[in-house]
């Protein structure tokens, strides 16, 4: 009996895709078949992202009713090993996510240039508003330098010298082509620093992103470090960095043991926003906190902590 049921069912899945390719006479003539077979669709990429069986987890288990007492205006928290959603609020909404844009900076940095590169700091880097690390015009400095100043000071002046390593434009589009690469698919980047709030994410998206980019050891081991200096390559220019992110500080009171990671943001308009990560006995979670109710630099932080503690006493795995 058994055997029957398996055997039906692929001749039903068999059928489907000869459906789907278009094999069968009829409607469809060879130039569609051709199009059909030829072409890298939408859900073609799409399945080629898909885990296979061996690579599925089970999800942990929510022992109880309670929800995250958290106040943002949209957040995840995903289960890193199965990448299964915990807690989701409005995690499609397409919101301006701020700094939070430099974790995809930093990936593009990593994937088309060599850490020991130099670059010189342009005029224009130097004179981007926001947070910055104080780069000078002319200094010449080292990519690994630049990605420390981005993802622990979050310096928009490191941003925009990486971004110009390869051309303004076509960096901010090697950001959008990898998005689309990952499954981004309601994310659109303007520029590597997130001062345009014309760019826009969701907590779904980010939350896609922060688990590819920590699979990434440089870039783990930068968003761990709660501070440090970096210099110029003759040695004669220091940054003081001090890591932005009050989860991984223990010199603060909102700091969580476990807590690696990932990016904080703000602009008036994003609000405060926090991508982070956390381990408890083996298991991880990511969290994305989006716009926090509570106009305040510790807000994400706090969210933040909030929903990962709640994840980690709510569910058992």
């Amino acid at each position: 009996m058994r055997n029957k049921i398996i055997f039906s069912l692929t001749i039903i899945a068999l059928g489907i895709m000869v459906v789907s390719l278009g094999l069968l006479p009829g409607n469809r003539g060879e130039e569609q078949v051709g199009q059909v077979l030829g072409a890298r669709s939408e859900a073609s990429e799409l399945e080629m992202n898909l885990p296979s069986l061996g690579d599925l987890v089970s999800p942990p288990v929510k022992t109880n009713d309670y929800e995250p007492p958290i106040s943002v205006k949209a957040a995840i928290l995903v289960d890193a090993k199965s990448a299964y959603p915990l807690y989701q609020e409005n995690e499609l909404e397409q919101v301006p996510i701020a700094s939070t844009t430099k974790i995809m900076t930093a990936v593009i940095a990593l994937e088309n240039y060599n850490v020991e590169d130099e670059i010189t700091v342009s005029s224009d880097a130097t004179s981007t508003i926001g947070s910055s690390i104080n780069l000078r015009a002319d200094e010449v400095i080292t990519v690994d330098s630049l990605l420390k100043g981005l993802l622990i000071q979050s310096g928009n002046d490191a941003a925009v010298t990486l971004a110009e390593k390869m051309g303004f434009d076509r960096f901010v589009s090697a950001m959008n082509s990898k998005a689309v690469e990952l499954g981004m698919v309601n994310t659109a980047y303007q520029d590597p620093a997130g001062l345009n709030d014309e760019g826009y994410s969701t907590a779904k998206d980010l939350s896609i992103l922060a688990s590819y980019a920590l699979r990434n050891t440089k870039i783990k081991d930068i968003v761990s470090t709660e501070e440090m200096t970096v210099f110029s390559t003759d040695g004669q220019i220091s940054h003081e960095l001090k890591n932005s992110n009050r989860l991984i500080r223990k010199d603060n009171p909102l700091y969580l043991e476990g807590a690696f990671g990932l990016k904080t943001g703000y602009t008036p308009e994003a609000g405060h926003c926090l991508v982070s990560s956390a381990v408890r006995d083996d298991h991880q979670l990511i969290s994305v906190v989006l716009n926090t109710s509570e106009n305040t630099v510790e807000a994400s932080a706090k969210e933040s902590r909030k929903l990962l503690s709640w994840g980690f006493e709510t569910y058992k795995w």
